[in-house]
């Protein structure tokens, strides 16, 4: 017993001793000191399993990528490897990451190795029979593979049915009738991919269900369904494996739902879940946002065996209806999972166990629950390049590539001897060709010696001597490669090729792909041989080689594509329909396949071909070259031809002179703009217009003349017509015209076509608006719209009431608005609105209602507003504390000011930069961002204080009260909107100047659509104007006090500014050179006064509660002599503030009402003058009291005598941004110049 009581005691002290050891060699691995931690290592008397392991990660860590023999044996003895081996799955030393880089002898070894073990834990045992199966397949051996997958337990009868929308990942929450409908006659509506249903998949020999031959529609919505029969209730744990973001239902009830669209492992999700006896339908939809949707779904036994009592079939049959305490649903951790976060629970600094933990995650996509169990040891160890290689596995399943950049750039500088920054160069091709030679040979050698694979150090030779041009050397270098290959498809057909490329021996290669091709099925080695054949016109070889392995892939139909276009290729149209009616089979909704079949039949039956062109149509209503070849198959007439002058020349001779009216440069003789829209989404725009020069402005406006046209267009005609009747082609580059020549007398003649087409949720909408007359006298101006019978066209007219002329054409609808001899509108004048308010204009839209776009919006940005690591951080460091305590007013306005004082506003066009914002944790580790940017961290960060927020789309008003009248997506700008204490405050985010709940004049009076982010939101949204806003007033106080002796005039003014003003004086403070300062204070006053003035010093700014109160004092000297009457001095008060000027009341007459935010920004201002003389001086002529107003407006100046040698003046005004009609301009006039008089009079003083 005492034997026992001493070894128990020895190997207590030696377990600490190597704990002792690896804390040591861990802070020197994670200190980048890699090599004391090799020899630290070497002093850990340790043969378990982490040393094993550690012993691999650390030859990884120094650049060792040889195998080492001793490691799996030792390895797979552990009675723990199968939880070691999930975690460490795709390292080096185990399986690598063989969907890169491909199989070869070292990972198909382990393979075998560990399937020899027979694994018992049954994710490990069906993963490896999955890989057997694969090797077998890759090895032609097919019987193999389809054993191999049938000995992996999935279900395996579906019928699928899509594709349907997943706007920016919203697809997940958006009901199809699929979820509803387990069998229909109807088909589905998939709005822009058409009409779908159900159909029963072929490929049920297939473990994995793969989506693949719908990934012709692009990315979206997949169902599946399968009906599983229980002889009694049966309680199962479902394993799950998905490449998409999906949703599962058993019976109609949601029994699982992952939100992230991301790959995962085949059990990367398990819920416990009872199937009632009898008929139950399985469901799951998968959203995808990229590519590769899949699914797997096991039933395993609650000891996780393999459940063999449920039954699976595609056939359609009634199913239980169940309810959620029926099935009882439970979400099962991983057990991998479990394993290590146990591990890591007994001893949370022990980095071994966390990284096998993260390395866990990492199998299945989870990289915030992989980051936050690294942040603590970054924390710890910022430099460390093995956590930051980690970090890089994160944001790559984030796709935050800034980050991996930033990384990347850090750990070359920090940690230059590093395995990772030196093999990552070699792919930079365009850095390695920038390099001169002698770089590239140090860069080189340095690759080799931090790298210890002969491949590697082969394929740096092959780089330089590639360099050097030196052929001899680099076929001896290829001729190793190929040898090294170790038969890794993926390295033969990127080395084969090059014995063709290089040194033109083609034989060679092809012999090399041949002998390849005996004993590999890869789909790019057909591809390769496939198009070495094809340039020696072996066209048996090519479809041997294409047809080859049909009886194993012809459920694929990506496969079958490959042997039809070839088939087209060569002419044999008929012998394609069989591999046609095959895909059809596969994905009956293919519209490739369709066209497939219109492209055949088009050389056998005429009819049939253009059935089935019709029926791709209707899926893929975007292809504009298949709707005009269906077109002409059917002899259709083009519609726009006949409405609209295809001969204008007749028309310019007509009308050329005929308005005699030309001070404006040029004169419309015809402007016709026409639209078709189809049924299925999309049209053709026509557009005719011929215009008169008749001044040199007018030949300055045209002369470079650029139409603006972008996608599928045609220009007819785009010429001078001369007086003497002949033609001038004008010089185009794209849409841009240069009509060399110009006179006046001359007629441009413009003559162009463009189609357009939409996908997506509005793929079938048109919405746009047109000008009827307009500045220039017009002889005619019409607007054509025609549209099938059935087509919902909604119109209105604003600024006018010309009313369609509405007639049928055939099975079309034609709308007409027509405008003859229009003297044109009165001539432009400063100040008026945009012309969307002034010229008669007919709006379109075929969308329903406001409420439409608002969903859509929702839809698109709901997906984008996650709250992931970076974000919390940043919420927890704005809120140390908390919020609760908080009112909302001081949590919207600390939400407010972290946005306004750390972001940099990168404005790029609303449209162009589309209308998706970025994640907030982009915007927060770039600081930059647009608009929509900054208002959906804004949203995003309120929601997480329990603020109520929304997006707020916004047309500016510098567009016009009227440029918005029906549902469209034309908006410019987005903001937020927050309640405060149950008000609505709308915030401007976008300039880092402007101080809390300030709005600049862009904003008043626009138009906007709110946009709610809560999908069960029931509220309807509509289109409102921005009036009446809750916001800071922009007020302007100044107190000026003059000192005035007999040879100079002194000036201090106290200023003191608030609201959206101080966006300017913030920018201006902000600037830390003083005399940059001055400098702009000088030319904002030198903007104000009329008078010559030195500006002595700018002192006592302050900005206060965080720029909403500015003040600051100026110190100048006036630099003008008084005046004198007699006696009598006399003197101006120098206007520091003008609310008015002569330049808003210039005009004699006004044709145009005065929008009056183009002139005005302030909302208050406020001047008191303290005017000092000498003792011995008194004022003697005091101008009276004024007060005025004008509807809104008002104006007051006051005179107060304070002391026989002091006045003081007080002048106060409100401007009013309401508009100025122009028949209450006179009255306006009237009362500006009364200001401006009242301003002008003289004080006088002896």
């Amino acid at each position: 017993m005492k034997k026992f009581a001493i070894l128990f005691i020895l190997l207590s002290f030696y377990s600490a001793l190597a704990q002792d050891n690896y804390d040591q060699f861990w802070q020197e691995l994670l200190s980048n000191n890699r090599v004391s931690a090799t020899e630290t290592l070497k002093n850990v008397n340790d043969n378990t399993i982490q040393n094993l392991i550690v012993n691999e990660m650390l030859r990884v860590e120094n650049g060792q990528f040889r195998t080492n023999k001793d490691f799996l044996p030792a390895f797979l003895n552990d009675a723990d490897y199968q939880y070691y081996l999930y975690a460490l799955w795709n390292e080096n030393y185990l399986f690598n990451t063989y969907l890169e880089t491909g199989f070869n002898s070292k990972n198909i070894g382990a393979i075998r190795s560990v399937a020899k073990k027979n694994p018992t834990h049954s994710t490990i045992k069906d993963a490896i029979i999955y890989l057997e199966s694969v090797l077998a397949r890759d090895s032609k051996e097919w019987k193999t593979y389809n054993s191999k997958m049938n000995n992996i337990p999935s279900f395996r009868h579906w019928q699928y049915c899509g594709v349907f929308e997943n706007l920016n990942k919203s697809g997940l929450d958006r009901v199809y009738g699929p979820e509803t409908n387990a069998n229909s006659d109807a088909p589905f509506d998939a709005e822009s991919n058409g009409f779908v249903n159900w159909y029963t998949a072929k490929n049920q020999e297939e473990a994995y269900q793969f989506f693949t031959n719908h990934e012709e529609y692009g990315s979206g919505v997949n169902y599946a369904q399968t009906f599983v029969t229980a002889s009694q209730d049966e309680t199962v744990i479902l394993r799950i494996g998905s490449g998409s973001a999906f949703k599962l239902w058993l019976n109609d009830v949601v029994i699982f739902e992952n939100k992230q669209d991301v790959v995962t492992d085949l059990d990367a999700y398990q819920v416990k879940v009872t199937f009632p006896k009898g008929n139950n339908r399985l469901l799951i939809k998968t959203a995808e946002s990229d590519y590769g949707s899949y699914f797997i779904v096991s039933p395993l036994n609650l000891d996780g065996s393999h459940n063999t009592n449920l039954k699976d079939t595609a056939s359609y049959a009634d199913y239980n209806k169940s309810t959620i305490s029926q099935l009882n649903a439970k979400p099962i951790t991983n057990s991998f999972e479990a394993y290590f976060l146990n591990k890591l629970d007994q001893n949370p600094n022990n980095f071994f166990n966390a990284y096998c933990l993260v390395k866990t995650y990492l199998r299945n996509s989870k990289y915030e629950e992989a980051k936050k169990v690294i942040q603590p040891f970054l924390e710890q160890y910022p430099k460390s390049s093995l956590l930051r290689k980690l970090m890089i596995s994160v944001y790559s399943l984030e796709e935050d590539y800034t980050s991996i950049q930033e990384i990347n750039k850090n750990m070359e500088l920090d940690d230059d001897s590093y395995y990772l920054p030196v093999l990552l160069k070699v792919m930079l091709f365009d850095e390695l060709t920038r390099m001169s030679l002698t770089e590239l040979e140090e860069y080189l050698e340095k690759l080799k010696k931090t790298i210890d694979l002969e491949i590697m150090h082969e394929t740096a030779d092959f780089i330089y001597n590639a360099r050097q041009e030196n052929k001899a050397k680099v076929k001896k270098n290829l001729d190793k490669l190929m040898k090294m290959a170790d038969g890794n498809t993926k390295l033969v057909l990127r080395y084969a090729p090059l014995y063709a490329s290089l040194f033109e021996e083609e034989n060679k290669t092809i012999s090399i792909l041949e002998d390849l091709e005996k004993s590999t099925f890869d789909l790019a080695l057909v591809r390769q041989l496939v198009s070495y054949y094809d340039r020696r016109n072996q066209k048996d070889k090519v479809m041997d080689m294409l047809t080859n392995e049909i009886e194993y892939l012809g459920t694929d139909n990506y496969y079958l594509r490959s042997i039809i276009n070839k088939l087209h290729q060569y002419q044999k149209h008929k012998e394609s329909l069989k591999y046609i009616d095959q895909g059809l089979s596969n994905f009956p909704d293919s519209f490739v396949f369709q066209e497939l079949k219109g492209d055949a039949l088009l050389q056998i039956d005429k009819q049939k071909a253009i059935t089935a062109y019709q029926a791709s149509l209707a899926h893929n209503s975007n292809d504009k070259s298949l709707r005009k070849k269906l077109k002409d198959l059917n002899n259709e007439n083009n519609v726009l031809k006949d409405l609209v002058t295809e001969d204008a020349y007749g028309l310019i001779t007509d009308t050329r002179g005929k308005i005699l009216t030309n001070n404006y440069g040029f004169n419309i003789l015809h402007d016709n703009s026409t639209v078709e829209l189809y049924s299925e989404g999309g049209g053709n725009y026509r557009s005719v217009f011929i215009y008169e020069i008749t001044s040199d402005n007018g030949v300055e406006r045209f002369k470079e003349y650029d139409l603006g046209l972008s996608g599928t267009y045609n220009i007819n005609k785009s010429e001078i017509v001369k007086q003497d009747k002949s033609i001038v082609p004008a010089d185009k580059s794209g849409s841009s015209l240069v009509f060399n020549g110009l006179s006046i007398g001359d007629v441009i003649y413009l003559d162009y076509e463009y189609s357009f087409s939409k996908s997506g949720r509005f793929y079938k909408t048109y919405s746009d608006r047109f000008m009827l007359g307009s500045f220039h006298p017009t002889a005619s101006s019409s607007v054509k719209v025609i549209a099938p019978k059935d087509y919902k066209l909604n119109y209105k007219s604003v600024n006018g009431n010309t009313q369609p002329k509405i007639t049928t054409k055939g099975d079309s609808k034609l709308y007409e608005w027509t405008i003859l001899n229009n003297p044109g509108l009165p001539q432009g004048e400063d100040y008026m609105p945009s012309d969307s308010d002034v010229a008669e204009y007919v709006h379109f839209s075929t969308i329903d209602s406001w409420n439409e776009i608002s969903i859509w919006y929702s839809d698109l940005v709901r997906s984008v507003m996650e709250v992931n690591a970076t974000v919390q951080d940043t919420f927890d460091a704005l809120f140390p504390e908390g919020y609760k305590h908080l009112s909302e007013d001081q949590r919207a306005k600390i939400i407010y000011n972290y946005i306004r004082n750390n972001f940099t506003y990168s404005y790029v066009s609303f449209r162009q930069s589309g209308f998706v914002p970025q994640k907030p944790s982009k915007t927060i580790k770039t600081n930059l961002g647009d608009c929509k940017d900054f208002s959906t961290l804004y949203v995003t960060l309120a929601k997480k204080a329990e603020l109520d927020a929304n997006l707020v789309l916004v047309l500016t008003s510098d567009y016009g009260y009227n440029s918005l009248v029906l549902p469209s997506t034309d908006f410019n700008h987005c903001i937020a909107k927050v309640k405060i204490d149950g008000k609505d405050q709308f915030l401007e985010l976008t300039d880092k100047y402007l101080p809390y709940k300030s709005l600049p004049t862009s904003l008043r009076g626009a138009t906007a659509l709110e946009i709610p982010l809560d999908r069960n939101d029931t509220k309807t949204y509509d289109l409102f104007k921005l009036n009446n806003l809750s916001r800071e007033q922009a007020v302007s106080k100044n107190i000026v006090t003059l000192n005035i002796d007999n040879s100079k005039i002194g000036m201090v003014i106290d200023s003191e500014y608030s609201g959206h003003i101080n966006s300017y004086y913030s920018s201006v403070f902000a600037e830390p050179n003083a005399e940059v300062v001055k400098k702009s204070v000088y030319e904002d006053y030198d903007n104000r006064l009329s008078d010559d003035f030195t500006l002595n010093s700018v002192n006592n700014i302050e900005r206060l509660n965080d720029d909403m109160l500015i003040k600051y004092t100026s110190d100048m000297t006036l630099n003008k002599k008084i005046n004198k009457i007699g006696s009598t001095n006399v003197l101006q008060l120098p206007m520091v503030s003008n609310p008015y000027t002569n330049s808003i009341v210039s005009l004699e007459k006004r044709e145009h009402v005065i929008d009056y935010t183009l002139y005005e920004n302030m909302d208050v201002y406020q001047v008191d003058y303290i005017v000092n003389i000498q003792a011995d001086q008194s004022f003697t002529e005091i101008p009276e009291n004024v007060s005025l107003t004008f509807k809104d407006h008002s104006y007051s100046i006051t005179y107060s005598k304070l002391k026989a040698n002091q006045l003081k003046v007080e002048i106060k005004s409100k401007p009013s941004m309401k508009r100025i009609q122009a028949a209450d301009y006179p009255e306006f006039k009237t009362y500006v110049k009364n200001v401006l008089d009242a301003q002008d009079t003289f004080i006088g003083y002896k």
